[in-house]
């Protein structure tokens, strides 16, 4: 007795082209989904770098002018040589200078034996990071200095600084921030029971 095998029409040509198209329509409808979460995790990553980068900056200043026994100081520049003048804005992400600070505080006087001695480069985020007082108000001068002891020199930062990110949503909910004591400590900011990140004197970090 012979046994007879009977092929279903889907098994002898494979999918159907409506299968097919439904399944195309699915991996689109989900690529949809996955591509925005996927872009917000890489904005938030970039961001969190960037402010562990300048962070360790600010550390690594702070740390040079005790282990050197000298004032040094970390400034804000858009040529890698020099500090920028405050009228040319106050967006940090263009770069910044750390730099033995002898002559004028928050000037590279070379003929002083001031030098270099870390760049930081140009940001390609899109964020914009602005240096503050503890009361909020912005800064007239964009730079601190620290003392020997490792505190900050700078009047404006008397009661501390902190620099302040936003980025291009202007959110709040996305602001970040480098708080820096003025004992030259710097942490980064934490949110409290509402969600939104808080500057140094407590109240929520705002953008712009």
């Amino acid at each position: 007795m012979g046994i007879n095998i009977s092929i279903g029409a889907r098994s002898a040509a494979g999918y159907t082209l409506l299968e097919l198209m439904v399944v195309i329509s699915i991996v689109g409808f989900m690529s949809l989904i996955a591509v925005p979460g996927m872009q917000d995790s890489m904005r938030r990553n970039a961001k969190e770098s960037e402010i562990l980068d300048l962070m360790s900056a600010i550390a690594l200043a702070r740390s040079e002018a005790v282990s050197q026994s000298r004032l040094v100081s970390i400034c804000r520049s858009t040529n890698g040589a020099q500090c920028a003048d405050p009228s040319s804005g106050a967006n940090w992400n263009a770069g910044w200078i750390i730099f033995t600070d002898a002559g004028t505080a928050g000037t590279v006087d070379a003929a002083l034996g001031d030098s270099a001695l870390r760049v930081g480069q140009a940001s390609d985020t899109g964020s914009v990071i602005t240096l503050h007082k503890s009361n909020n108000l912005a800064f007239t001068k964009d730079f601190v200095q620290f003392r020997r002891d490792g505190s900050i020199n700078t009047a404006e930062a008397a009661a501390g600084a902190y620099f302040k990110f936003c980025d291009s949503t202007n959110s709040a909910a996305d602001a970040r921030a480098i708080l820096v004591a003025n004992t030259g400590r710097s942490v980064p900011s934490t949110a409290d029971a509402d969600g939104i990140h808080n500057r140094l004197d407590g109240a929520n970090l705002t953008c712009p």
